[in-house]
């Protein structure tokens, strides 16, 4: 990535979220898509999201987008998720609510601002954040991973190129926020992350499987029913085109936190995503060190925008972070060979 293509990703990261009231927003959800009932806010790092229960009984989520996002950004993952309807219609994941217009993205100004509007079905749940996941869910999810990810296999957009901070085909690109980690060992545990990357993912990058990905099955992003069981994926505002084990990496590395045995919450992941989708040598090889470049990642990006835009850290939990870091340590103890002969072992079965 270019300097000035860095730069570009963090004015996108640093830009602040939609100035839109609910009261604009109730109003216009009512024109231009028919719905009416409460709205309530919704986290998010770059749309303004609200939950929207509906009248008649039904139930939303309501997405506004500004600065952050092109329209043509918004229409990619409006695209893919009607592209998974259509390519695995049981998958988990949102369904595109079209306007009574039939348009599925509508434009709306505010004091003189463009923003985007859009609305998606509800998938109920609770986030996986929220609890310890067990085996049986982690190797559920990296089934339902792997069906994504061949459901999105064929899966083409023009904005889908896009540069995006999180994409870990990147990650060098971030060791320009190493200054802004204040804690020294963290720091050098980082720095070490980076020397792996450089030697173990870097060479081997031409000969990896690129496709569009998710790129953010994080803890938020996951959903489980009152049974226990992974019942949704949902936030496809990261998608990219980017090395398919990517998405292995980053669902993995955010079952890590307050998991001692790190190695076998990676095995449980791949084990799953394998049965589906076979993973190559060369991606068991450096998936390792990409789970620790995801870790990173959000470290860096952390501390970054603590620093520099700290009203924009408020997505961001700082009790994560901790765990974060501790679950790097605990990568970064692990025998390189006996990692990659782990989950090699793994993706067998």
């Amino acid at each position: 990535m270019t300097e000035a293509a860095a730069s570009s990703l963090d004015k996108v990261l640093s830009a602040p979220l939609p100035d839109f009231q609910a009261e604009d927003l109730a109003s216009a959800l009512h024109q231009h898509f028919g719905i009416q009932g409460s709205l309530a806010r919704i986290s998010g790092e770059r749309d303004l999201n609200f939950r929207v229960d509906a009248s008649d009984g039904r139930t939303f989520v309501c997405k506004i987008s500004g600065i952050a996002d092109t329209y043509d950004e918004i229409a990619f993952q409006n695209a893919a998720l009607i592209h998974l309807a259509s390519r695995d219609p049981s998958l988990p994941v949102p369904r595109v609510v079209p306007a009574l217009d039939g348009r599925v993205i509508v434009p709306l100004e505010r004091n003189g601002r463009p923003y985007l509007l859009r609305v998606l079905s509800y998938l109920a749940g609770e986030p996986v954040i929220g609890h310890r996941a067990t085996p049986a869910q982690r190797t559920k999810l990296g089934e339902l991973s792997a069906r994504l990810d061949v459901a999105l296999a064929d899966y083409a957009h023009p904005a889908a190129e896009r540069s995006l901070i999180w994409d870990l085909v990147h990650f060098s690109a971030l060791s320009g926020k190493l200054g802004f980690v204040e804690n020294g060992s963290q720091r050098a545990l980082a720095e070490r992350v980076f020397e792996r990357f450089s030697r173990v993912v870097a060479p081997r990058m031409p000969a990896l499987r690129r496709q569009v990905i998710h790129n953010d099955l994080n803890q938020n992003n996951i959903l489980i029913d009152r049974d226990g069981d992974v019942s949704g994926l949902i936030d496809f505002g990261d998608m990219v085109r980017t090395i398919l084990v990517a998405e292995v990496a980053i669902a993995a590395a955010h079952q890590l936190y307050r998991e001692e045995d790190v190695l076998s919450v990676m095995r449980e992941i791949v084990a799953g995503y394998a049965k589906t989708l076979p993973l190559r040598d060369e991606e068991i090889a450096v998936l390792p060190v990409l789970v620790q470049s995801r870790l990173a990642t959000r470290e860096l990006i952390v501390a970054w925008r603590s620093k520099t835009k700290p009203a924009a850290t408020t997505s961001y939990r700082n009790d994560i972070s901790k765990l974060g870091w501790a679950a790097l340590a605990r990568c970064d103890a692990l025998d390189e060979r006996k990692a990659q002969d782990c989950l090699a072992e793994a993706a067998r079965h």
